[in-house]
Order: structure tokens, then sequence, then C-alpha cells
């Protein structure tokens, strides 16, 4: 079977921060837990490869995000659905408009949602205080779409 083309990253959010994502206006965020839907048709590891990592060029909203101390990704999920589509089915609040949604043609408004305080139900029991917890939820939701046992690097 071949690697979904959607993403959503679960992140946590230590302490409250202000980040100007690209050309958006700045923006103050309250600590909690968020989901960021994206997409790649090609490289979907390589890209969120890229987000996990600390050492990297701001380029997509997310970048400025994910380049906070205060930031960590815990969980990721891939999926099969398109992006805007997944993205309306998510709850939360939009409190960056346009985030991450500036080529987006359904309107979504933003693709990055703050789920609140508590941890959203799909983060995995124990993955809050994992070392590279991201890195491992990539890892372990790529074998569940191809096979490949978790402890492969990828297919």
């Amino acid at each position: 079977m071949a690697l979904p083309t959607t993403y959503r990253l679960y992140i946590r959010l230590s302490r409250p921060c202000r980040i100007q994502a690209g050309r958006l206006a700045p923006h103050r965020l309250p600590a909690g837990w968020y989901v960021y839907t994206g997409s790649a048709r090609r490289n979907l590891v390589a890209r969120v490869e890229r987000h996990l990592s600390r050492d990297k060029t701001l380029r997509w909203h997310i970048d400025w995000l994910l380049s906070r101390r205060e930031a960590r990704v815990i969980h990721v999920s891939l999926h099969h659905e398109a992006e805007c589509d997944l993205n309306a089915a998510t709850g939360g609040e939009v409190l960056i408009a346009g985030f991450g949604a500036t080529d987006c043609r359904a309107r979504c408004g933003s693709h990055l949602r703050y789920l609140g305080s508590q941890p959203p139900l799909q983060i995995p029991e124990g993955a809050i205080g994992r070392r590279h917890s991201g890195t491992i939820a990539l890892q372990t939701a790529i074998a569940q779409h191809t096979g490949v046992d978790g402890g492969a690097r990828y297919p």
C-alpha cells in the first residue's frame, strides 16, 4: 500500500509564546495542545522529518512554531484523506487565521488548531514524557501503513 499524503502533528506548547510566522501578524499562543494538518504529495516522510528537526531554514508557517523551545511534537499520524477534508473534521479553535493555509482552496481558515489544555485522545499513553516522541510516532505510523517493522528505518 502506498504511503498516505496527509499528516497531522500533535504539538504540545509547554508555556505561552509569541510567534510571527512568515508574513502573518505576530500572535500570542497559549500553552496547551495543537494539531497541525499538512500534506506532501511526494516525500511525505522527508517533510515530516524536516518538521521534527530543530536545525532548519524557516520556510513554512509551522517551522516558526516548531522552532520555539516551548513547542514539541508529541505525536504524528498519517492519513489518506485530503488535507482540507481532514482539517475540516478537526475540532479546536483557530487562533491564527491563514496559518498553514495560504494555498488552501477549501477556505479552511487555518491548518493549525488549538485543542486546549488536556492531551487529545489521539496521544498514546506514555508519549508525553518520551524523548524523541515525534520521531518514534512517525516510525510507528509508517509501520502501520506499510507493514514494515517499526525498528526498520523507512521503506
